[in-house]
């Protein structure tokens, strides 16, 4: 009677502890957004509740389906972090993971879906395993295992199991949150930092286009996200003369963005050293090729206005040619032949410089690819043509064609999101 007592008194024991794991768990969650530490306090817990020799965690890649050691507690477990990824349906882990179904085995080399790979690994030795998933919202995070009973009957209970199911219920929840947490923590980090690189970016284009008696300038610049690879600049060159410059970065984002701006301040300088716009571009072709900077490029026009003499020197760089009007017509600026390559990809490359003589009454506008490439919704670009048509309806008033021209590309597309910058340049003849 007395042994009999003695065990239900343990019974008892054993079952207030794992309450006892299960109300320390609940408060971890309730507190604790780290996932690290919420991970190793779950385990750890479970361990001790448990009797357990070890106790492990494993959650799922979302990209591959693999079960990933999060947390291993154990003599071995240090090793076994770092040796074990199981693949979907892989293992015991991996079973559970498949099927969705708690397992309690008294003799896991009984299961057709242990290996006994990592015990050779690692020398120890796998007796029993309690293994359940951790669901919610009708999705698998991972599955935790509780290892090797440590007090008779050395094998772990059904009420153990349901136990571990609790706390995995509870465990899975606490996953959840603490990884919205920590995409909500990146997406805000990402977005200052966003914030801060396009500053940065704006801080290198000017803040208003120049006050030439004579001429009139309209310039829009619009990323597709937050920051983007378009840019424009205008340098007051000596001998009365601005250089002009619109371009296009390969690629978006912040990488775009510190190249764009990084080439800025190579034009910059350059400029006043190259008075020809085809030598100069030969000389930026050769620094961003010996930078060689993952595989990034540009398309540029660079142009050197000659303010009193009004005429204009240009090179092109695998850039849209420009558009040159007047109240009669619209053309696209210089020789297709003459166009030579992106910047940033073939080293020893030579372009050739154009010239043109500006008419008063005449407007020229430098424009990125975004707006011809702009799609609607059946697939089909805005085109060429509907540019110049755009220009023809006001081909005088540099004003009015930067306002007209993002319009018409808007109706057109239909609310499509945009996939690329759009950016503008015109500049008016008197």
């Amino acid at each position: 009677m007395l042994i009999h007592q003695s065990q239900d008194l343990n019974a008892c024991t054993q079952k207030v502890e794992r309450l006892s794991a299960c109300i320390e768990i609940a408060n971890v969650i309730n507190s604790e957004l780290s996932i690290g530490r919420l991970l190793t306090h779950v385990m750890e817990t479970a361990k001790k509740a448990f009797s357990a020799d070890s106790a492990s965690l494993l959650l799922q890649d979302e990209k591959t389906g693999d079960l990933v050691f999060q947390v291993a507690l154990g003599e071995v477990g240090d090793e076994i972090r770092e040796i074990y990824r199981l693949k979907k349906g892989q293992g015991i882990a991996g079973y559970v993971a498949e099927t969705r179904q708690p397992l309690n085995l008294k003799d896991v080399y009984q299961h057709p879906n242990f290996s006994p790979d990592y015990d050779r690994k690692t020398g120890y030795r796998t007796r029993t395993m309690i293994c359940v998933p951790l669901k919610i919202r009708g999705r698998i995070l991972g599955v935790i295992q509780v290892i090797n009973k440590l007090k008779p009957p050395y094998f772990f209970s059904d009420e153990e199991l349901e136990m571990l199911e609790t706390i995995g219920s509870s465990a899975a929840v606490a996953i959840d949150t603490a990884q919205m947490h920590q995409v909500i923590i990146q997406r805000e980090t990402l977005e200052r930092d966003l914030k801060l690189a396009r500053e940065v970016q704006q801080s290198f284009l000017p803040a208003a286009p120049p006050h030439i008696e004579g001429y009139r300038f309209a310039v829009l610049n619009q990323p597709a996200l937050d920051i983007g690879g378009d840019f424009y600049h205008f340098f007051h060159l000596p001998g009365n003369r601005l250089g002009i410059v619109l371009g296009d970065v390969s690629g978006k984002g912040i990488a775009a963005s510190l190249y764009m701006a990084r080439l800025i301040s190579d034009l910059q300088y350059n400029s006043l050293l190259f008075d020809d716009p085809a030598r100069l571009l030969g000389q930026i072709n050769s620094l961003l090729c010996q930078r060689s900077n993952r595989g990034m490029f540009v398309t540029l026009v660079y142009m050197v206005l000659d303010i009193p003499g009004k005429k204009i020197f240009f090179s092109n760089a695998g850039h849209p040619s420009p558009v040159y009007s007047d109240r009669g017509s619209a053309l696209f600026l210089g020789k297709e032949a003459a166009k030579g390559p992106p910047l940033g990809i073939l080293p020893h490359t030579y372009f050739t410089r154009e010239s043109l003589e500006l008419e008063p009454g005449s407007v020229l506008t430098l424009f990125t690819d975004g707006i011809t490439e702009a799609r609607n919704g059946q697939g089909n670009l805005f085109g060429m043509d509907r540019l110049i048509n755009e220009i023809l309806k006001v081909p005088d008033s540099p004003d009015l064609l930067i306002q007209n021209i993002p319009a018409a590309v808007d109706r057109y597309t239909l609310g499509e999101a945009r996939k690329d910058d759009l950016t503008l340049l015109s500049m008016g003849v008197d």
